[in-house]
C-alpha cells in the first residue's frame, strides 16, 4: 500500500519500462533480421547452421539464466559493463546508458533468435514463388529482386510479431525488471499483486493494454505502407 496517487507511480516507473523496451526492440530487431537474411541468402551453408544453431540457443535459453551470467562475466569478473540500473535520461545520459546496456544485450539476444528464424523461413517460402522467378528472369539484379521483392514480401509476419512483442514488454517486463533490478512497470505491478493494491494493479493493467491497442495500431500502418493490398483495403 502507498500514500501516492497512482498516476504519479505510474508516470515515475513508465521511463524505465520505455527504455528498456525501446532499446531492445530496436537490437532484437537488427540481430534478428539482420541474421536471418544471412542464413535465407546462403542456405546449407556453414553461416546459416551457425546462425540457425545460435537461434536455437537463443530460443531456448530463459531471460533470467541468461541476465544473471552475463552480469556475472560482463560486470563482476570482466568489469566491462557498470552494474545495470535506471536513471534519468535526462539527467545522467551516460549513466542512463551504461545501465540499460545488459537489459538490451540480453533481450536483444534471447528475442532476436525468434526473428531470426522467421525471417529465414519467410525469405526461403518467398523465394520459392514463381513471381521471383519471374523477376529473376526478367533480368533485376539479385540485391534487388532479394529486398525489394523477397524482404518485403517476407517481412509481414515479422511486423505481427514485432507489435505483439513491443506491446507486451511496454506492459512491463516484469522478469528482466527483477533480475536487472529496474524499477519499472513490471516490477510495479508484482509489488502491487504482492501488497493487494488494487488501484495500482487496475493502473499498470489499463496502460498495459493502451501500451499493446498503440502497438497493434502502429502495425496497421505499416502494413498499409508495405502491402498495396492493405492500403487498398
Amino acid at each position: 500500500q502507498t500514500d501516492q496517487p497512482v498516476t504519479f507511480l505510474l508516470k515515475d516507473r513508465a521511463p524505465a519500462t520505455l527504455s528498456i523496451a525501446f532499446g531492445a526492440s530496436i537490437l532484437w530487431l537488427l540481430i534478428g533480421l539482420s541474421s536471418g537474411i544471412v542464413s535465407a541468402l546462403r542456405r546449407a551453408t556453414w553461416i546459416d547452421k551457425f546462425s540457425q544453431g545460435t537461434a536455437l540457443a537463443g530460443a531456448s535459453l530463459q531471460i533470467y539464466f541468461v541476465g544473471l551470467v552475463l552480469q556475472f562475466i560482463l560486470v563482476d569478473k570482466l568489469g566491462w559493463l557498470s552494474s545495470p540500473g535506471y536513471v534519468s535520461p535526462n539527467d545522467y545520459p551516460m549513466e542512463w546508458a551504461q545501465g540499460m546496456i545488459l537489459p538490451w544485450i540480453t533481450l536483444g539476444f534471447l528475442l532476436s533468435a525468434i526473428y531470426a528464424r522467421l525471417t529465414r523461413a519467410g525469405m526461403i517460402e518467398v523465394m520459392s514463388e514463381d513471381y521471383i522467378r519471374t523477376a529473376r528472369a526478367k533480368g533485376l539484379s539479385t540485391r534487388r529482386v532479394n529486398f525489394k521483392h523477397v524482404l518485403r514480401a517476407a517481412i509481414t509476419p515479422i511486423i505481427t510479431v514485432f507489435g505483439l512483442d513491443l506491446g507486451a514488454l511496454l506492459g512491463g517486463a516484469v522478469i528482466t525488471e527483477y533480475v536487472f533490478n529496474i524499477p519499472g512497470l513490471g516490477k510495479l505491478a508484482t509489488e502491487a499483486v504482492s501488497n493487494v493494491d488494487l488501484p495500482v494493479i487496475v493502473g499498470t493493467v489499463m496502460v498495459a493494454a493502451v501500451f499493446i491497442v498503440i502497438a497493434n495500431i502502429v502495425v496497421d500502418l505499416v502494413y498499409m505502407v508495405l502491402d498495396p493490398k492493405v492500403r487498398l483495403a
